[in-house]
């Protein structure tokens, strides 16, 4: 099985590149980022994307923290029927940019 190559000193890279190295994931953040509070609807709306596109991305922005969900995500519980309304978290965002512009000698 072939191994997946790590350069040397891109440990602090990694994190970052795994949470925003997706298109989908990017847009929804940009948008969140100037739409807070809205349901899965209007994201996919924005995007032209479908639901089955969008959700799983906002669940894993969700428990990267990078999205916040009203009401949160309770490990094995459904929200299913539940209208959730997302936000970015700014702050983490934030967090998460200067690391990847440190890791790639940006600042």
């Amino acid at each position: 099985m072939p191994r997946l190559a790590q350069p040397a000193g891109s440990e602090d890279a990694q994190d970052p590149i795994g949470l925003l190295g997706n298109l989908v994931k990017a847009a929804i953040l940009r948008y969140l980022r100037s739409n807070p509070d809205v349901t899965v609807g209007p994201i996919c709306d924005a995007l032209d994307l479908g639901p089955t596109t969008v959700q799983p991305r906002l669940n894993e922005l969700e428990a990267a923290g990078l999205v916040i969900a009203d009401p949160p995500m309770v490990p094995g519980e459904s929200r299913k029927g539940v209208w959730v309304k997302y936000s970015a978290d700014n702050e983490a965002i934030t967090d998460l940019y200067l690391r990847l512009g440190l890791a790639i000698g940006e600042f």
